[in-house]
């Protein structure tokens, strides 16, 4: 098996320096003008965007997985009657 952080169940940076980026973030938004603004909201879409594809895929594989222990088990119930 995998790590926690491979299972999905840990966030990727330690809490404390999430909060760091954070503010240096909040910080820098008041320096850009409105189309840097917009151009890192898009940024943030396009990411947001991969992100969510991602997550469909993993759980499109894992209803092949399932899927096929589901084939698995019937071929086996079949074969003890």
């Amino acid at each position: 098996m995998g790590t926690e952080h491979e299972m999905g169940k840990q966030p990727m940076m330690h809490p404390g320096a999430m909060s760091a980026v954070v503010e240096v973030m909040r910080e820098m938004w008041g320096l850009l003008n409105e189309e840097q603004k917009k151009e890192v909201m898009k940024m943030r879409m396009d990411i947001l965007t991969q992100w969510m594809e991602a997550e469909i895929a993993n759980e499109e594989r894992m209803i092949g997985v399932k899927k096929n222990a589901v084939a698995s088990i019937k071929k086996v119930h079949e074969m003890m009657k």
